[in-house]
């Protein structure tokens, strides 16, 4: 068994919040899925330098995503998992949101465009986890956008409802940052398994890794609000019908 250090550290009042998203363009899914990977800041270098370690002794190179699942890192991820599901929610928690996007009234709320409705949701993703007594710094997964200022008003509009705890708000190619590739990989798994995507035994055996390390028996159930480790939000869009 693998013992990792730096499980523990003081509670942090800063966290580091890594984002990326899947199935919002794919016309075959019904469900997207907008994650997010809370770090505390003050453990984010100890975290990342046990990830690069498990990299290493797997002989992992490149970009982690979901989609470039192999056997040969299949092992890999059962240890990364292993780690990131015994951190202690304070360190690390993951949260996504899980949208029907059948039931999005893009006309009604959103002016006709998917994309706006993509921040809106971004929007409620984070607003509920971010505490008036703490301090976040957010990285988004970059994606083309046809409004260059989604980004900056996503911010201006947290900051309104959470005041002012948003230190750094900006997005990043997932290449340049692990965490981010994290997240792709559970978010892609949850998105895959919703959608009933996934085809492949490999990725299948990946994401029964990623339920299994945080004690589920699957990846598609919704979680209650205050499930503090790994939360899956199933937006209702119904209920206001």
């Amino acid at each position: 068994m693998t013992i990792f250090k730096g499980l523990i550290k003081r509670r942090s009042n800063t966290y580091n919040i890594y984002c990326d998203e899947s199935s919002v363009d794919n016309p075959r899914a019904n469900f997207m899925i907008i994650g997010a990977l809370f770090v505390a800041r003050d453990n984010t270098p100890n975290i990342k330098s046990e990830i690069k370690k498990l990299q290493n002794k797997h002989h992992i190179r490149g970009e982690l995503k979901w989609v470039k699942a192999s056997e040969k890192s299949l092992e890999f991820y059962r240890e990364l998992f292993s780690y990131l599901s015994a951190l202690k929610p304070s360190n690390l928690f993951y949260r996504c949101i899980v949208v029907d996007k059948r039931l999005v009234d893009y006309k009604g709320y959103h002016n006709e465009d998917k994309e706006l409705a993509f921040y809106k949701f971004y929007y409620q993703l984070l607003k509920h986890k971010l505490e008036k007594d703490k301090n976040y710094y957010i990285f988004l997964d970059f994606r083309p956008s046809r409004a260059k200022s989604r980004v900056r008003r996503l911010k201006r509009f947290l900051t309104f409802v959470c005041g002012n705890v948003i230190k750094h708000m900006q997005a990043y190619p997932s290449s340049d940052n692990v965490f981010i590739q994290i997240t792709d990989v559970i978010t892609g798994a949850i998105g895959s398994s919703r959608n009933k995507l996934v085809k492949s035994k490999i990725k299948e055996k990946l994401a029964s890794i990623i339920a299994k390390s945080f004690k589920k028996q699957n990846l598609e159930f919704c979680s209650p609000f205050n499930e503090e480790k790994f939360n899956i939000f199933c937006i209702d869009l119904e209920k206001n019908k």
